[in-house]
């Protein structure tokens, strides 16, 4: 049986090789005698699910893999730690401050705010506890080397900012508005789990409470007006406070409440968060040199670089928060509390710089050394010979039949090869004898070309 396909050889594919064997078990013991459709169809849904069921096993007791990965990311993280580890630590320390800011105000004012229904408060103090957890977890990303999901989260607190800066500006209602407009959203979410319930295979609500979140939404717009209903977009608890043109959103408010400045940084995290091409393609977590020749990188896991973005802006954004809160109850010890707070977050912002600078010229030195090494360095050093010359290789380009041939052919050892400086004339001439290449550099980089193609994982482009 022919195992090629045009230009794609199926040799090797476990498929291709479990359907012929199950076939011709068949035939075999006599089961068919000749191959319809639908044979073939069952053959192969017997054999995919057997392969399915053969990998799945494999993953779940390759222990070796998992502890090799483990490893490499224990590596990671220490290699991180050590560089970043400064700045690391007094954003957590911001962090902390924070938290015990928080803390502090609920125990001394908390039971007040609710006996006085202070409502702006509670808003503010709700918006801080969350802040807080958003930061820990940015915070939990940058430890792990995970500078864009850092990023993508840091849009959130970036958004609590905003919100919390403008319930700092207005009335009490505001923020009244602001807690009960959890029900309003609630409603419309209510409304699209029951358009697509069944195709989400799930319980349908029940009409009870399709009926009380419909009464309460009804309430709420007697209460604060029409303009609290947006159809559950999210702001409109913030319609008869907003000063803009059109309804609120979080790009008025910004702009409401002086944080407007941070929205080049913003749209950038937005892109950290969405399918799109610039998020996809350009990563914080890769340096990029562009005046310099460096190997294409696709970051499929942790990284030891851009943190430093993040971590600034996770500071500023999680310091702007508690600030606002601290506000509602100032006196001497907040006022303190803040300034402190925010000579802690000038030293954050300049330690990130201060490392962000050195892996910049380490990175770039790097990448310098890397863009120096000649291809003839790289190939007969990195890679073991047997692997970068197979069998097929001198078959199909040179009048070689193996490697040692090639090698007797040569005036001078592989061995003694490390660059393309100590690569004699004569082998030049060894090489265009036996081949159509014009030089053993030529060979090499074809040899190259052909390892990369069958070991690397490279982007594929195009049909």
């Amino acid at each position: 049986m022919d195992d090629s396909y045009g230009d794609i050889d199926l040799s090797d594919d476990p498929l291709i090789e479990a359907l012929n064997e199950e076939i011709i078990a068949l035939i075999k013991e006599g089961e068919i005698t000749e191959l319809s459709q639908e044979d073939i169809q069952n053959v192969m849904d017997g054999a995919v699910d057997d392969l399915a069921t053969q990998t799945y096993e494999q993953i779940l007791s390759d222990d070796e893999g998992l502890e090799r990965y483990q490893d490499t990311i224990a590596d990671s993280q220490q290699n991180l730690q050590e560089r970043w580890g400064e700045p690391l630590e007094l954003l957590e320390r911001l962090i902390v401050w924070s938290m015990e800011s928080g803390r502090a105000l609920n125990r001394e004012y908390g039971f007040e705010a609710t006996q006085s229904e202070d409502y702006q408060f509670h808003a503010l103090l709700r918006l801080h506890a969350r802040s807080v957890q958003v930061a820990l977890e940015i915070h939990h990303l940058l430890k792990g080397g995970f500078a864009d999901g850092a990023f993508a989260r840091w849009r959130s607190l970036y958004e609590l900012a905003i919100t919390s800066s403008f319930i700092v500006q207005h009335s009490g209602v505001t923020a009244e508005r602001f807690l009960s407009y959890r029900q309003i959203w609630e409603y419309h979410f209510a409304e699209t789990y029951q358009d697509h319930q069944d195709d989400l295979n799930v319980e349908p609500l029940d009409p009870d409470i399709l009926e009380g979140l419909e009464t309460t939404r009804d309430e709420l717009v007697d209460q604060f007006g029409e303009s609290i209903d947006d159809n559950g977009y999210g702001s409109g608890w913030a319609a008869e406070a907003h000063s803009g043109n059109g309804g609120p959103s979080i790009h008025s408010m910004k702009e409401e409440v002086g944080l407007e400045h941070l929205s080049p940084y913003y749209k950038l995290a937005c892109e950290a968060i969405h399918a799109g091409s610039k998020g996809t393609l350009d990563r914080l977590g890769i340096i990029r040199h562009e005046d310099i020749e460096q190997p294409e990188v696709l970051l499929s896991g942790p990284s030891n670089a851009g943190l430093n973005l993040p971590g600034q802006l996770t500071a500023i954004s999680l310091a702007q928060v508690t600030n606002n809160l601290l506000t509602v109850h100032l006196n001497s010890a907040y006022l303190a509390d803040m300034k402190g707070i925010q000579m802690l977050v000038s030293d954050i912002e300049q330690g990130f710089a201060d490392v962000a600078e050195e892996l910049e010229q380490d990175d770039r030195e790097a990448t310098e050394e890397w863009a120096n090494q000649d291809i003839v360095d790289i190939a007969l050093n990195y890679i073991d010979r047997p692997d970068l010359f197979s069998e097929k290789f001198f078959e199909e380009y040179t009048d070689f039949d193996s490697l040692e041939e090639f090698e007797d052919a040569l005036p001078v050892g592989l061995d003694e090869v490390k660059d393309e400086g100590s690569v004699v004339t004569e082998a030049d001439e060894a090489i265009r004898s036996h081949s159509d290449f014009d030089s053993f550099q030529d060979l090499i980089d074809t040899a190259m070309e052909v390892w990369v193609n069958q070991n690397v994982d490279l982007p594929q482009f195009g049909n």
